[in-house]
């Protein structure tokens, strides 16, 4: 069978959840013998000959490690998607009004599929190639199934902050506009019940096959039980992301910060728009440092060290791939609660989860994790 899998981002240019997962779909189709390809974007700059329009399957131009044949091209707009963050808000808006109906990339796409032929397709993100593509795919008569890893179907900027209720006139148009252009796949894959039943609660595919599927394997040992300090002289929190004011980075350095706690340290790896003000935050302490991007294999090294993750996300987060694997490494998490990550952490057992944004709970569960600072941190409370 010959399978199409179609991503906004994929290697060498991944940065998220979403294109681990289609990694491993990669992984998984060949495995089981079947011809796999790549549809997906590349920054407008680049022009190497491993990352052409059309690779051909002689040469094995756009071939990755997987055996799998990438197309990467840059759909025509004012800025490739992985540098959107650079615009002015006013030209995101302009930008994301081209995307929407990208008509270069709608014709791009139906050669490549013209030329391929494939039995069926799997799409995932499509900011950066266009809304135009379920409409294409539908007219081809092909098999299609569709993956949401976020809200960006209902909000622009694929981002709910909490307590961010309210939908103005804009993004209700927005959604009403998604709405139509995905109609309904076959079906529909959500990696978590609070983003289907979003989904569902906005009207979207009525029609399709919906299915809650997780994006990885959800380890189901109990971490807490037992659970000892990799050092008896600290506590070592360890941060993975982006470091946005939206992950909660800025809120999780100054809650720790405060405490002026000599028993815990952070380490913080990721890097972000917000990096210079998360370094101003933690000048004064020693003990918060930042390791900017680590490659994976390096990243297996601090889980190694590390006593506890902390995902402190002020967003709804769908399913954080940081989550699974921190517990597929062995290291509990303390998390939001929100969105679907009540679904992977659960309290008492493989983590501990306290309300988004609020300082007070947050310290209460670090207190939980050792008896050793929790003198220290019940004197802190009072000046926190």
């Amino acid at each position: 069978m010959k399978v199409c899998l179609i991503n906004n981002l994929y290697p060498p240019f991944s940065r998220g959840g979403a294109e681990r997962v289609v990694e491993n779909q990669v992984k998984k189709f060949v495995a089981e013998d079947h011809d796999v390809f790549v549809i997906t974007t590349r920054p407008s700059y680049l022009s190497s000959p491993n990352l052409g329009e059309v690779p051909s399957a002689k040469t094995g131009e756009g071939y990755h490690e997987e055996s799998n044949r990438a197309y990467h091209f840059y759909p025509l707009n004012l800025i490739s998607y992985c540098h959107l963050q650079k615009l002015p808000a006013i030209l995101r808006a302009l930008w994301r009004l081209i995307d929407t109906f990208n008509l270069h990339s709608y014709f791009k796409i139906k050669k490549i599929l013209q030329t391929e032929k494939p039995d069926v397709i799997y799409v995932h993100n499509l900011t950066g190639l266009g809304l135009l593509i379920p409409r294409l795919i539908k007219k081809m008569k092909i098999k299609y199934i569709q993956t949401m890893h976020d809200v960006v179907g209902i909000r622009p900027s694929g981002l709910l902050l909490y307590g961010q209720g309210k939908e103005n006139i804009f993004i209700k148009i927005w959604a009403s506009l998604n709405r139509r252009l995905y109609s309904s796949p076959g079906k529909v894959i959500f990696p978590s019940v609070w983003l289907k039943k979003y989904y569902e609660d906005h009207n979207f595919f009525s029609q399709s096959q919906k299915e809650v599927v997780q994006n990885f394997p959800l380890p189901t040992a109990n971490l807490l039980s037992d659970k000892k300090l990799k050092s008896p002289d600290k506590v070592a929190f360890l941060y993975i992301g982006q470091i946005e004011q939206h992950k909660g980075i800025l809120f999780l350095i100054q809650t720790l910060s405060s405490l002026l706690i000599a028993h815990c340290s952070l380490l913080i790896i990721g890097s972000g728009s917000q990096l210079e003000v998360a370094q101003n935050l933690a000048k004064d302490n020693p003990r918060i440092k930042f390791l900017g991007y680590q490659p994976e294999e390096k990243i297996q090294e601090y889980f190694s060290q590390a006593d506890y993750t902390i995902v402190p996300s002020l967003c709804y987060e769908n399913s954080p791939t940081v989550i699974f694997e921190s517990l597929s490494a062995g290291v509990p998490v303390i998390a939001s609660d929100l969105g679907g990550i009540p679904e992977l952490v659960r309290a008492g057992e493989n983590g501990y989860l306290f309300r988004a944004g609020d300082r007070r709970e947050l310290i209460s569960v670090i207190q939980k994790v050792d008896k050793k600072i929790d003198k220290i941190l019940k004197q802190s409370i009072i000046k926190a």
